[in-house]
């Protein structure tokens, strides 16, 4: 159900609005609510190719603590805005326009972050729901996450999942051997294993057992990690060149994978566990996007919803020549 729209003239912003609304309608969201967002993506849209000549309009559904609706993700390299707080503000432009857009689409969406940096592009969320659907409950933490195949390609290798149970969160990001439809199915063998999970097993354990069911496939590399809120900690195991941090304040603590490939020379799986508390950051992202990325460029980056996060990480880090995927988790 997920879309995302290239936009480098006038004819995407038609695009999106009607993508967004036919999202909307299989969503079951009110025709009010199906406004309220085509309204959302024209603004974006419009301020893309304003401003930055050129982006993308990602559209997805999302449920979490917060509620469930559709979600808005318009991204761009264009020159960034300079003055964040102004560009808040109804009446600021600096194209001659009235300067509504983003206030326009925060008033219209039940959650509102973007990031933007001078030089260096911006990267906007919209969240819609339907009115009245209920008190949002806080949450233990918040999720992000960005999966693109290998550009030429339909289906991605990669596949990643997340899940809830009584406290805990467990997360799996995989990237099946080589691209396509066999890459997918065999990320897919290993997402079912991970759904299947028993309650004691550790992230290690989770592994083994995918190692097992996937012997008939091409295999993948993978990662698994559970974060237990009442322990405050975070463990993890990976196997193949996932990379994956934990960033608490101003530490990058790298986590370490051990060589092989599930379902195929699986031989050690190693398991670390660390701190994790309101301040904590965890990324991880497959080989897709380059091995070498960093927040040096992002000053402020982690301050904002791990969907932001993902799709800057991605837009700035992605390679074209393979699939290329992150997930991040952010406590609250």
């Amino acid at each position: 159900m997920e879309a995302t729209i290239n936009l480098s003239d006038q004819s995407g912003v038609a695009h999106a609005r009607r993508s967004v609304v036919a999202l909307a309608q299989s969503l079951g969201l009110t025709e009010r609510v199906q406004a309220d967002a085509a309204l959302v993506v024209s603004e974006a849209a419009t301020n893309i190719l304003k401003y930055a000549r050129s982006g993308t309009i990602h559209l997805a559904p999302y449920a979490d603590f917060t509620g469930n609706g559709l979600q808005i993700v318009a991204a761009d390299r264009g020159p960034g805005i300079v003055n964040v707080q102004a560009a808040r503000t109804d009446g600021f432009s600096t194209g001659g326009s009235l300067g509504a857009g983003l206030g326009t689409i925060e008033r219209q969406s039940a959650f509102f972050d973007f990031y933007s940096i001078a030089g260096g592009g911006t990267v906007l969320l919209a969240r819609i729901e339907n009115k009245g659907a209920g008190d949002a409950k806080p949450g233990a933490w918040t999720i992000g996450a960005r999966s693109t195949p290998k550009l030429g390609q339909q289906i991605c290798g990669d596949a990643w999942s997340a899940l809830e149970d009584d406290g805990t969160l467990w997360i799996t990001l995989l990237d099946g051997l080589g691209h396509g439809p066999l890459a997918s199915e065999a990320s897919r063998r290993a997402v079912d294993v991970f759904r299947q999970r028993n309650r004691d097993d550790t992230p290690a354990d989770v592994l083994r057992a995918a190692h097992q069911a996937m012997r008939s496939t091409r295999g993948a590399v993978m990662a698994a990690a559970k974060f237990d809120v009442k322990a405050k900690s975070m463990t993890y195991a990976g196997v193949g060149n996932i990379v994956a941090i934990v960033n608490t304040g101003e530490v990058n603590q790298h986590l370490v994978s051990t060589d092989g490939t599930v379902g195929y020379n699986m031989r050690l799986v190693r398991e670390s566990t660390v701190d994790w508390n309101v301040r904590s950051v965890f990324i991880a992202t497959t080989d897709g996007l380059s091995t070498r990325w960093n927040l040096n460029r992002h000053p402020d980056l982690l301050q904002h919803h791990p969907v932001v996060i993902a799709h800057v990480l991605h837009r700035d880090f992605a390679r074209d020549n393979d699939d290329a995927s992150i997930i991040v988790v952010k406590a609250t």
